[in-house]
């Protein structure tokens, strides 16, 4: 739940700077840094989400190799 909690105030926040940089920029230094105006809150808040999908995706894959490493038992493991 408190995992839940922060990700939310996380993307929130990644909105709200996001939100900010696009009203205090000029849409000349927009265009020189490439962002595009319609969608750059939108792009911020996926990038946010998908850092949070890989670190989901790195700490299952951990633990599935974690527990296929204590379902083998070392001493047998060169017996078949």
């Amino acid at each position: 739940m408190l995992k839940s909690i922060y990700r939310t105030i996380a993307i929130a926040q990644a909105a709200t700077a996001a939100n900010r940089l696009l009203q205090f920029t000029s849409p000349r230094m927009l265009e020189d840094m490439g962002i595009v105006k319609e969608t750059f809150i939108a792009d911020t808040i996926a990038k946010v989400q998908a850092e949070f999908d890989a670190e989901d995706a790195a700490k299952a894959n951990k633990s599935v190799r974690k527990m296929v490493n204590h379902m083998i038992n070392p001493n047998l493991a060169g017996a078949v």
